[in-house]
């Protein structure tokens, strides 16, 4: 009993400490100062403002639509990597395993540079493109990995029994192993997602003059001092990721029903 009530005790502080900052860059977003320490009452005006931002509202396009893309190469190709190294012979797996795994050990700084020089050495101009290919480096070893985890769980002998019912390898990925590995594919995605969104060292190498990102902008705010109008973009970007989530819950729910 004292065990668990030191548990209890321990995990009520680690989740105050985790989310007490979270709550505080909530509460702060409706405070009618411009102070970021000083609570001096209650205001819609930072979310006024906010709107009518039309940069950050152009930075919040362009990470949109290079995070939108950047899911749907890494979906992609990620899982089609993950379906071929199931069709090689081990040696040429673990190569594949070594090279999707590459851009998860090297840090991101290197990384960044390394994109920089290649970009600059083929002449290609820097903008969504190379934000896109930049970011479905880093975001497909993570599909990779989620889908080949759930490849792993098949059982051979349903493809076996397809295949000498005559179905040919083509029709095996698309009527079995798509739909079985097809709830990894979307969480991986939505992870690609979030990472491009999140990215800020990588994306200041990569944008474009006209294709600054999110995060890039508003770390380039903080250097000349953050106000509670950041504060109102963060609770935005929360209220939007726990939307997200929880349609991704209930679709979950009702595929598990389907299946039962």
């Amino acid at each position: 009993m004292k065990r668990s009530k030191l548990g209890i005790v321990y995990l009520s502080l680690f989740f105050v400490l985790l989310y007490l900052p979270v709550l505080s860059v909530i509460l702060y977003s409706f405070n009618a100062s411009s102070s970021t320490a000083q609570w001096s009452g209650f205001s819609f005006r930072w979310y006024q403002e906010l709107f009518r931002d039309r940069v950050i509202a152009q930075s919040f396009k362009v990470s949109m639509e290079v995070a939108v893309l950047t899911a749907l190469v890494s979906a992609v190709l990620g899982t089609f990597t993950a379906v071929v190294a199931m069709a090689v012979s081990v040696r040429m797996k673990r190569a594949i395993q070594g090279v999707m795994l590459l851009p998860l050990i090297v840090p991101e700084i290197a990384l960044a540079v390394s994109l920089l020089v290649f970009f600059n050495g083929l002449r290609l101009p820097f903008g969504h493109l190379t934000l896109v290919l930049s970011h479905s480096l880093f975001c497909v070893p993570y599909v990779y990995i989620m889908v080949q985890l759930r490849l792993r769980e098949i059982d051979r002998s349903i493809l076996e029994s397809a295949l000498d019912l005559g179905a040919t390898k083509w029709q095996v990925v698309h009527t079995i192993i798509l739909p079985l590995v097809a709830p990894s594919i979307i969480t991986s995605a939505l992870l690609a997602l979030a990472m491009s969104l999140d990215d800020v060292i990588i994306s200041t190498y990569m944008a474009g003059p006209k294709t600054t990102t999110l995060p890039v902008h508003i770390f380039s705010m903080m250097r000349v001092g953050v106000t509670p109008k950041v504060n109102a973009l963060c609770t935005l970007i929360l209220v939007g990721t726990f939307f997200v989530v929880g349609l991704s819950q209930l679709w979950a729910k009702k595929q598990t029903k389907g299946v039962l």
